[in-house]
């Protein structure tokens, strides 16, 4: 028989047993490694993520509106400075000039120093530089400051993006990067719409070395965004990912750890203390000059196995930049000679986009005079624009899943928008479809997952930066060429950029697949 000591000692017995397997147990997950998606994804989906999403959204709407914005503060200053059409172009160059010389140097620092401080850094001064270009004695002045400003607030571009890319939980990430992207699309009808309210007034303050007049208070305007993205910034993280490849992994678990707080993580406590990349490719040499450090920065990105990756991105960057932002940034004057053009029209005259657009251009060059006033019918159509674009993005963060997917489908789209704008003779029809051809931009945020899925963390942010200088050469070239023909060869330009973009769509179908969502 077993007598109730024995069974004593057996409960005790079970119950040592139990402790010391908690204890193993206790010890393993102590000393367990992470990977860098695991370690995010524990991090959460909550409030910090929510206020990073804002606040890099923030800082692109203001490096849109500085760039784009700039077209309107021109059209502001033109009676001022008494602009003729080459000191036109040349200030209409300058947020594309800025941004060429800069991708690199902004690639090296986002790499090297982190995504964070680059951003801080580069909206910082930008802010201080745009709202100083406020009170530009002549337009040579304001030209060589906006070449600043723009050089670095690009840097939002391609730091905003990684940032957000490797401070998120997987789950959100390519949602939150189209989300982004909505606002970036919105930038359009937010500075018109301010252009609007302050070009309209009626006032002139002699400052003895220049005239404070309405264009200088819009300078200001478009400035502050800059500031407000700037100040954001500080009340967030340095990317974990970034930290994590610069051997600088405790300060990158106390970051994820902040955040898991921030996010309302659930659970005692952040299980996290050690994490790996676990990454092909992410090697970076210690102890080298900085001219070699610079050539090992960028070398990786045009040698196997990166550089079909590359040639695939830049090539897409490349097309929808040319492309979108030559439109784009036409798009003030030619929504204003399309309305012009309707408004001298009856209902039977029927001739599509470029014919009304050419007509009407040849009509006001004979009567021009010089107004910095803003017509009404803009503010409409950039606000058709902006909300019509950000409704779709939204719809289609539900598929951000379906990367590859979305390529095919909205590049196929817009280049047979850009088609039809040329070939459909009715004229509310045609301007419709010019707003078609500008939906590839909704592929900008998908390209920029895309260069934080495809490269390794060392080379993430340099690869994103030659992204923008790509993109901005691309945009140089294309607003150039449109400017050159858009009067004399309307309908063949609208030809090239549909062709260039259905090419654009049948090399989308070589992207890498997309995940299933589980």
């Amino acid at each position: 028989m077993t007598s109730k000591s024995d069974t004593k000692q057996s409960g005790r017995g079970d119950v040592g047993s139990n402790s010391i397997v908690n204890i193993t147990s206790s010890n393993e997950d102590k000393d367990r490694i992470y990977t860098y998606a695991e370690a995010i994804n524990l991090a959460g989906n909550g409030c910090y993520s929510l206020g990073l999403l804002a606040t890099l959204s923030v800082c692109t709407l203001a490096m849109g509106v500085d760039m784009f914005g700039f077209s309107v503060v021109v059209s502001g200053c033109t009676c001022d400075f008494g602009l003729d059409i080459s000191q036109t172009s040349v200030l209409l160059s300058m947020p594309f000039v800025g941004p060429i010389v800069m991708a690199y140097p902004w690639g090296y620092i986002s790499d090297t120093q982190g995504r964070r401080r680059s951003l801080l850094i580069a909206m910082w001064v930008s802010f201080v530089v745009s709202t100083i270009g406020a009170f530009s004695p002549n337009w040579v002045v304001m030209a060589v400051l906006k070449f600043i400003s723009t050089s670095l607030c690009s840097c939002a571009q391609s730091a905003s993006y990684t940032l957000l890319g490797e401070s998120c939980a997987e789950r959100a990430r390519d949602a939150y990067m189209l989300i982004m992207t909505s606002v970036l699309d919105f930038s359009l009808a937010a500075y018109v719409v301010v252009a609007y309210f302050i070009l309209n007034l009626d006032f002139s303050y002699d400052m003895g070395l220049i005239t404070f007049t309405p264009w200088r208070l819009l300078a200001l305007a478009l400035a502050l965004p800059l500031g407000i993205g700037a100040f954001g910034t500080l009340f967030f993280y340095e990317s974990p990912k970034f930290l994590v490849n610069v051997q600088r992994e405790d300060e990158a678990v106390e970051n994820l750890r902040k955040m898991w707080m921030r996010n309302n993580g659930r659970g005692d406590k952040y299980p996290v203390k050690k994490i790996i990349l676990n990454e092909i490719g992410n090697e970076r040499r210690k102890d080298v000059s900085l001219v070699q450090s610079l050539w090992e920065q960028i070398v990786p990105l045009f040698k196997p196995p990166l550089l079909w990756k590359s040639i695939m991105l830049y090539f897409f960057t490349a097309v929808i930049f040319s492309t979108n932002n030559s439109y784009f940034i036409w798009f003030p004057y030619l929504a204003e000679k399309f309305a012009a053009g309707l408004d001298s029209m009856t209902h039977s005259d029927e001739t599509g986009l470029c014919n009304m657009i050419v007509s009407n251009n040849n009509v006001t060059a004979a009567n021009y005079e010089c107004k910095s006033t803003m017509d009404i019918s803009l503010v409409w159509a950039s606000l058709a624009q902006g909300v019509t674009f950000v409704i779709i993005m939204l719809v289609i963060t539900k598929l951000a899943y379906r990367k590859k997917a979305l390529m095919i489908i909205i590049m196929t789209f817009s280049g047979l928008s850009a088609i039809a704008a040329a070939l459909v003779k009715d004229n509310l029809t045609s301007f419709v479809m010019f707003f078609g051809l500008l939906t590839n931009e909704l592929c900008i945020g998908i390209i920029y997952t895309y260069f934080v899925d495809m490269y390794p963390t060392s080379y993430r942010g340099m690869a994103a930066c030659i992204g923008v200088m790509v993109a901005r050469l691309s945009a140089l070239g294309g607003v150039n060429v449109l400017g050159a023909f858009i009067m004399t060869h309307c309908t063949t330009m609208f030809y090239a950029c549909g062709a260039l973009m259905l090419v654009a769509a049948v090399f989308s179908f070589l992207l890498p697949p997309d995940i299933r969502k589980k």
